[in-house]
């Protein structure tokens, strides 16, 4: 992936934008102080980049926000048990979201996935989303599916359908090796991830495809259908 950096500065997620250096502190140390002491604070808090090297290395709650061509592209938030990442779009509302447990020292599974479709109408991600799906996956193949999709005329109400995978899926890309500082590539591309086939083989994902979501398939220019399009348009 070409031009790709990151700092560790706080994606806020209510105003959608990335915060400067001192309010990012700020918020990194409301998150932490109750895990760590007032010393080691004074010590590796003075930057974003120091906290996160420290928290890395004792396994501690820090974020990193990775751009692309000098734009917001995802934002990871790494904690004792868990990595999160996000996709942001050129709103910077998150388009997809993954979760991965850290199974061991080495190894994490991709447990949750969020895919979320907006209507490009407004300019707050709640009230411009459309449909959110929610994939969970359990290292033995178990595979639930459940999308919310908003309807807003002529009132607001949301449709929920729970679906079931009818056999066990395969989840072998689900695996991945726990990254080290600053190595964040392997997340980062998600089309080796979050990929249709075998992942979600045996469970209906979505709605039938649109006219031109089969006329891309049928050219080969929608890898990804089920993914919302230009889901990561910077």
């Amino acid at each position: 992936m070409d031009n790709i950096s990151f700092d560790h500065r706080f994606y806020n997620d209510v105003r959608y934008l990335i915060m400067d250096e001192e309010k990012s502190l700020n918020n990194i140390k409301t998150r932490v102080e109750d895990d760590v002491s007032k010393a080691i604070w004074k010590e590796y808090g003075k930057t974003t980049k120091d906290w996160a090297k420290y928290a890395h290395e004792h396994n501690l709650w820090y974020p990193t926000t990775v751009y692309k061509d000098n734009e917001p592209f995802a934002y990871i938030v790494n904690t004792d048990k868990t990595v999160h990442i996000k996709f942001l779009n050129e709103k910077l509302f998150w388009t997809v979201g993954m979760v991965f447990k850290k199974e061991n020292s080495d190894k994490m599974f991709l447990s949750e996935v969020w895919i979320r479709s907006y209507a490009g109408k407004n300019d707050e991600m709640l009230k411009d989303l459309l449909q959110d799906q929610h994939l969970v996956f359990t290292p033995k193949g178990n595979l639930t599916l459940t999308t919310e999709t908003i309807i807003r005329e002529p009132s607001v109400k949301i449709e929920r359908e729970e679906k079931e995978a009818a056999h066990p899926v395969n989840v072998s890309q689900n695996w991945k090796n726990i990254p080290k500082y600053g190595e964040y590539d392997e997340l980062l591309d998600y089309e080796s991830i979050i990929k249709p086939g075998d992942l979600l083989k045996g469970i209906d994902t979505s709605v039938e495809p649109s006219a031109d979501d089969q006329a891309d398939e049928g050219n080969g220019k929608n890898d990804h259908p089920w993914l919302p399009k230009d889901w990561n348009k910077n």
